[in-house]
């Protein structure tokens, strides 16, 4: 990988489009888990007690949107309450009490962000965490979940109430080069959302390249495919799923003056105020964007 060093896996459209896009392909059948599990990296991921790496951090994540607190911390560690997290799903949804995860209980987690359907003889988990995810999750559409009542735009200018965009706040050009870190903005609202918190951040790019996401392939932390408009943070900073305006950088292919996007990835290297901005172009326009200062700010619904 590049700077990133990006939580992500095996992507394709192919089953995940035909089935959360128009729903045509459900009239013919419903994939089984074992042909789910070709397209959702996650669910080929087999955790248990002792387990350490990026895909414990998105069990956690995920145990916790599905109302599963006692998961424990997001670090990746899976350790006795990771387990008691594991077990406790497995108890509620009636799989088999081992804390080991597998194809058809990573389906049932899935299944809870409608990214796929319940296994058979299995009750979909309500999502209950609306304080991570900012808003109840609606069926993906080409492989991206938005958010009900007011979806995401990826990748396309916001829409101010004074009409323009907002400059960074101070400038990051001259004499504020350099400045990193939470401010309080004098904009309110971008797109019609309230702005939460805003940021001066280091920002990098990364593209669609087995080397920018070796040996995992592109997609999120989440085991979706990689889209415009997604950004790669430290949930520490940034929660996932967070609604974000991203602007004051210069880039020819990303849209002047800043984009709407969300928070759906994370990168070992893309800690504290640092943000890795998927571009899904060609390597010799991820290397020109390079290091740049950025403002990102978090929004609301």
């Amino acid at each position: 990988m590049n700077l990133s060093m990006k939580y992500a896996s095996l992507a394709g459209a192919g089953i995940l489009a035909l089935l959360m896009g128009s729903g045509s392909a459900l009239a013919y059948s419903v994939p089984s888990t074992a042909q789910l599990a070709v397209h959702h990296p996650a669910m080929r991921q087999v955790l248990h007690y002792g387990s350490r790496n990026h895909w414990v951090a998105t069990l956690q994540a995920d145990l916790q949107d599905l109302g599963f607190p006692q998961v424990g911390p997001v670090d990746g560690i899976f350790g006795p309450k990771t387990e008691a997290g594991v077990k406790a799903f497995q108890a509620k949804q009636g799989f088999a009490v081992n804390g080991v995860t597998s194809p058809v209980v990573w389906q049932d987690m899935l299944a809870g962000f409608h990214l796929v359907p319940a296994p058979a003889g299995h009750s979909t988990p309500r999502l209950i965490s609306p304080s991570k995810t900012n808003s109840t999750k609606a069926p993906a559409q080409n492989g991206i979940a938005t958010t009900i009542g007011s979806p995401v735009s990826h990748v396309l200018p916001a829409q101010f109430p004074q009409g323009g965009t907002p400059t960074p706040e101070p400038s990051l050009s001259g004499t504020s080069a350099g400045i990193k870190g939470q401010f309080a903005p004098t904009v309110k609202t971008i797109d019609g959302r309230p702005v939460l918190k805003a940021y001066h951040m280091v920002a990098t790019s990364y593209g669609p390249s087995l080397a920018d996401n070796y040996p995992y392939g592109p997609t999120d932390a989440f085991g979706q495919p990689l889209q415009d408009g997604m950004v790669a943070v430290d949930p520490s900073v940034v929660p996932l799923h967070s609604v974000v305006y991203v602007t004051g950088y210069q880039d020819n292919y990303l849209p002047k003056g800043g984009f709407l996007g969300e928070a759906m990835d994370t990168g070992g290297a893309i800690k504290g105020d640092r943000v890795d901005i998927f571009i899904n172009a060609p390597e010799q326009v991820i290397n020109d964007f390079g290091v740049q200062q950025v403002t990102l700010y978090v929004l609301g619904n």
